[in-house]
C-alpha cells in the first residue's frame, strides 16, 4: 500500500475516532472552555469555530446548555413557594407541627359595674389582662381604674347606663328614652369624657333603651365620631343595639353569657362550663361578670387553671 493511501487511511479513523468520542461530550484535545464531566445531549456534533487557534484541529463536540424541561399543558408544574426549598419557611425552621393545627377557640371575659368601690377595681386590676373592665361613668374609682389599667395596657370600655323596662336607677350619667337626640348625645359624651383612655362601650341595664331603634341609631352616631366599638350586653333578646352597629358599620358584639346571675361559686362555675361550650361550639364567645367577690375569686382561680380555649381580649372578637 502506498504511503499516501496509508496516511488517508490513518486520517480517517482517526476522524471516526473523535467522532464517536465527541459524541460523549468530550473533545479529542483538552480545552478550557469544555465542562469537564458534563453531559452531551446531541445527536450530531457542533463544531467550535469561537477559536481560531484551534481551526487546525479536529471538530469539538459542544454539549447543549441544559434547560429546564418544559411541562406539558395537562401537567403543569404548579406556582408554589415550597418548590424553592432555600427559600421555604420548612427550610429555615419557620414551621412546626403547631402551625397546621387549628386555632383553639377563644372566649372573653368583661368584668361590668367597675368603679363603685376600691375592693371591686383592685380585685378586677388584679386579673388577667385581656379581661376588659366595663367602667361606670361618674363613680368614685371611675378614672383611678382607667388610669390604671391604662398603665397595664389593658382594654376598657365605658359602661353606659341606658333605661331599663323595671325602672331602675341608673346613677349619674343615664340616658333615657324620653330624651331628644341633642339631649342624649350631649350626656353620652359627657359619660364618655369622664372615664379616660375607653375604647369602646357596653350598655349598663337598658333593657328598655337597647330596643328603641332611633336610640341605638343616636348612641352609633356617637361612636362613629370617636372611633369606638359597642358590646351589646343583650339584657334583653329584642334589642337592636348590634344590628344598628352592624348596619352603620361600627365593629361589634354580643354578650353570650352572664356569669353571676346568681352568686354561687358553683353557679358561676356552672355558667363558665356553658361559655366553653358555647366558644367550642362557635369558634368564640363572651361572658360579662360583675366585681362580687365571689365572681372575682372564681375567675381568679379558674382563669389561672389550664383551659381548652383561649383567652382573648374583646377587640379579638369584634366585627
Amino acid at each position: 500500500m502506498k504511503l499516501s493511501e496509508t496516511l488517508g487511511v490513518v486520517k480517517k479513523t482517526l476522524l471516526v475516532f473523535a467522532l464517536l468520542w465527541g459524541s460523549f461530550g468530550w473533545a479529542l484535545v483538552g480545552d478550557s472552555d469544555v465542562v469537564k464531566g458534563q453531559e452531551a445531549s446531541v445527536l450530531f456534533p457542533v463544531l467550535d469555530r469561537s477559536k481560531p487557534a484551534h481551526d487546525h484541529l479536529f471538530p469539538i463536540l459542544m454539549p447543549v446548555e441544559k434547560s429546564k424541561p418544559e411541562w406539558p399543558p395537562l401537567f403543569k408544574q404548579p406556582d408554589s413557594p415550597m418548590l424553592d426549598d432555600s427559600k421555604s419557611d420548612m427550610a429555615l425552621g419557620n414551621i412546626s407541627a403547631m402551625d397546621f393545627l387549628p386555632a383553639p377557640p377563644k372566649i372573653s371575659v368583661i368584668i361590668d359595674d367597675v368603679g363603685y368601690n376600691r375592693r371591686g377595681m383592685e380585685e378586677s386590676l388584679a386579673l388577667p389582662l385581656p379581661v376588659v373592665l366595663a367602667i361606670l361613668p361618674m363613680t368614685p374609682y371611675a378614672n383611678q381604674a382607667a388610669e390604671a389599667a391604662k398603665k397595664q395596657q389593658r382594654v376598657t370600655i365605658l359602661h353606659a347606663p341606658m333605661e331599663n323596662q323595671r325602672e331602675l336607677k341608673l346613677g349619674p350619667g343615664g340616658l333615657y328614652v324620653n330624651m331628644d337626640e341633642a339631649a342624649f348625645k350631649k350626656v353620652l359624651n359627657e359619660d364618655l369624657d369622664s372615664v379616660p383612655w375607653v375604647q369602646g362601650v357596653n350598655n349598663h341595664m337598658g333593657s328598655l333603651l337597647t330596643t328603641h331603634r332611633a336610640s341605638m341609631e343616636w348612641v352609633m352616631d356617637v361612636m362613629a365620631k370617636r372611633s369606638l366599638f359597642f358590646v351589646d350586653s343583650l339584657t334583653d333578646a329584642k334589642s337592636v343595639a348590634h344590628v344598628v352597629a352592624s348596619e352603620r358599620q361600627i365593629r361589634t358584639v354580643t354578650r353570650d353569657v352572664f356569669l353571676d346571675n346568681v352568686k354561687t361559686q358553683s353557679a358561676i362555675n356552672k355558667q363558665f362550663e356553658i361559655l366553653i361550650k358555647k366558644a367550642h361550639k362557635y369558634g368564640a364567645a363572651v361572658a360579662i361578670g360583675h366585681p362580687y367577690p365571689e365572681t372575682m375569686h372564681y375567675l381568679h382561680e379558674r382563669l389561672a387553671q389550664p383551659l381548652s380555649v383561649q383567652l382573648v381580649s374583646i377587640k379579638e372578637q369584634l366585627h
